[in-house]
Formats: structure tokens, sequence, C-alpha cells
């Protein structure tokens, strides 16, 4: 199942809320969960969910949360449903929580978006909201390609759907062959990590998918299931939170 809890929160004081804020709330997150849970989350590997922030007016943030994961998800679902406050200890100060939001979505339903439907979409916009970069080449990526989206994003997708693997490098190559990028507005976007500064993209791009009616279905539910696995590095951290529109 595919769940999105998004988390409203207000505070007093001239502090302005960033993206930047997203490892912050990863912190309260993992003190929230049980020792062993957050432990198991804290070890390498794909992370089954994806959280950034979106600042929505002074003192007042959103907090948007992606599980795709069934043994994870009630543990954190648990965690951060009966939230009334948040303490960011870095900043000094208490947040009160306005509102929380779930919205859940059956495995079938998801894909009955893409498969069970006449023809497909073949055009989408991907806005990226928090810093998106890909490590290519020892270095961070400063633009996005069809390439770099489709292999970050098979790994996970593989994982949601086991039974439906894209790990075949050929099955990739050929999904990617068929996006194509034909409209942009980007800027470069920094993510501060402790000490590290990292720098990559935010903005949106348009992609058109080209190809049989059954390729363009799988670009469409990969390209989709973005919205709640994020795309590219540290998205358990707060970096490569997405937004999806499908073009008619």
């Amino acid at each position: 199942m595919l769940q999105k809890i998004t988390v409203q929160c207000q505070y007093e004081g001239d502090q302005k809320p960033n993206h930047n804020w997203g490892s912050l709330l990863h912190g309260v997150l993992m003190d929230a969960l049980p020792g062993e849970v957050a432990e198991a989350l804290h070890e390498d590997g794909l992370k089954p969910y994806s959280q950034y922030v979106l600042a929505t007016g002074e003192g007042q943030l959103e907090w948007t949360i992606g599980l795709w994961d069934s043994y994870f998800a009630p543990h954190l679902i648990q965690a951060v449903m009966p939230l009334t406050g948040i303490e960011l200890k870095q900043k000094g100060l208490v947040m009160d929580v306005t509102g929380i939001q779930r919205n859940s979505l059956t495995d079938s339903d998801f894909l009955g978006r893409f498969f069970a439907t006449a023809a497909p979409c073949r055009r989408y916009e991907i806005e990226f909201l928090t810093p998106c970069t890909h490590k290519q080449d020892g270095t961070y990526a400063l633009f996005p390609t069809p390439e770099l989206i489709v292999r970050n994003l098979s790994k996970r997708y593989s994982a949601f759907v086991q039974d439906i693997s894209l790990d075949d490098p050929e099955a990739m190559k050929q999904v990617a062959r068929n996006i194509r990028m034909v409209r942009y507005s980007l800027r470069t976007g920094v993510f501060y990590l402790e000490n590290t500064k990292i720098t990559g993209y935010m903005g949106r791009i348009t992609v058109v998918v080209s190809g049989p009616d059954q390729l363009a279905r799988l670009a469409g539910a990969l390209l989709s299931f973005a919205e709640y696995s994020g795309i590219g590095i540290k998205t358990a951290l707060g970096m490569g939170g997405v937004r999806i529109k499908e073009i008619p």
C-alpha cells in the first residue's frame, strides 16, 4: 500500500522554515520510533520511506512523509499520527501541529491507473520541490536526465512491486530511451547536511514517453511512484521531494 502523511505545523518567532529542516524532522521521526525500528532504518540499503519539508508561510511549514513498505509503515504511522507538537532542539523552538492528513492507495488501485486504462498518459510534469541530485562519476549531478531518474526509481519500484523487477539493466535502458525531456525550468538548490553542502537542482521538467503502450504504462507508474519514494539521494533526509502531474 502507498501512503502519504502531511503534517501542518506553525510556531512563534522570526526563524524562516526551509527545506533543510527536513534533516531535523528526520531526527524527530527516528526519536519517536521504537529503538529497534529506528536502528533497522539506520542500516545501509534502500529506505522504505521519503520525507521533506516545505515552507507554507511565516512560521508555518508542511512536513510530508511518503510510505511504500508494508513492514515499516505501521511503525512510522503510529509515531507520526498522534503528534500534537514537535520540538526542534537545534532551532530552540516548539512547533504546534495544526493538522495531519493521511492518504492511502492500494497497490491495485495505483497500478490500475496505468495498466487498466484504455490509453496511457504520455506526458508528465515533474516538480522538484527540494534539492535533488544523483551521484554520477564521483560528483553530484546538476541536471536531471531520464537515465538517472529511471535508474534511481527502478530499485525502489522493484521493492514495492516485488513480482515485477526492473533491475535488468536492459529493461531500464529501454524505459529511459523512451522518455524525452521537452521542457525545463530549473535552478540550483543547496541542501545542508551536518558539515556537508550538497548542491543539486530544483524546479520543473516536462517529459514525453514514446514507444509501445505497455512501455508507456510502465514509465507512467514508475514516474508517479516518485511522489512516495522521492528521486535521487538522501530522500529519507529531506532531499528529492517531488510532485508528479499527468498532462493530458
